[in-house]
């Protein structure tokens, strides 16, 4: 009786199948795997970007609070300079006096730059109604000198970039039946603002 022939053609088809049978279930194991691992990653990329927003908001939340509390400190030290500055400015302050205002309404300025906020003056006479707040109204007869600065009151504050408190001034209204009288000096025009860097000493005011 004649044997198989191993080296015939379909004779390692039953080896060749038990080994895919074997195969198969480590195969899909390691899909499985795989699929479960980029699961994984797209759940720590979107965790970490919600962490990250989290995060953010928080900060805001907690910039915003701290501007609230210490806007109004820096409005009430505001008022302390303007009140020094009027008695330093009137001349009824004895010298002693004076120095000592003088160095108190130094000190207040440093609390208010060391907290961001910076004196400024809009340049030239001509009104600029985003930094400066008209509290004295003179009329005129004379156009050309509507809307224009007469005398400046206080100074202005700034404060991360925005206007803390606008610059106080009186200013002039053209008004066409006014009795002319004598006319005021102009000055130059602009409305750029300075920031005030000079120390106080050397400040004119």
């Amino acid at each position: 009786m004649a044997m198989p022939d191993s080296d015939a053609p379909g004779a390692a088809a039953p080896d060749e199948d038990q080994q895919l049978c074997r195969i198969s279930p480590v195969l899909e194991e390691i899909k499985a795997l795989s699929q479960a691992f980029d699961a994984k990653i797209r759940y720590d990329e979107t965790r970490e970007r919600l962490v990250q927003s989290m995060s953010d908001e928080l900060a805001g939340y907690r910039q915003d609070l701290y501007q609230n509390l210490l806007r109004p400190v820096l409005v009430d030290l505001i008022g302390v300079y303007d009140d020094m500055t009027q008695v330093l400015e009137s001349a009824e302050s004895p010298p002693a006096t004076a120095s000592q205002l003088e160095f108190f309404r130094i000190a207040v300025e440093q609390v208010l730059v060391r907290n961001g906020a910076e004196r400024f003056a809009v340049a030239g006479d001509l009104l600029d109604r985003e930094h400066q707040k008209v509290v004295r109204v003179t009329d005129v007869a004379t156009p050309g000198l509507d809307r224009r600065v007469e005398r400046r009151m206080r100074t202005g504050f700034t404060w991360n970039g925005k206007v803390l408190r606008p610059e106080w001034v009186s200013a002039y209204r053209y008004v066409a039946d006014q009795k002319p009288g004598p006319e005021p000096e102009a000055t130059e025009t602009g409305t750029q603002l300075r920031p005030e860097t000079m120390s106080i000493a050397n400040r004119v005011e």
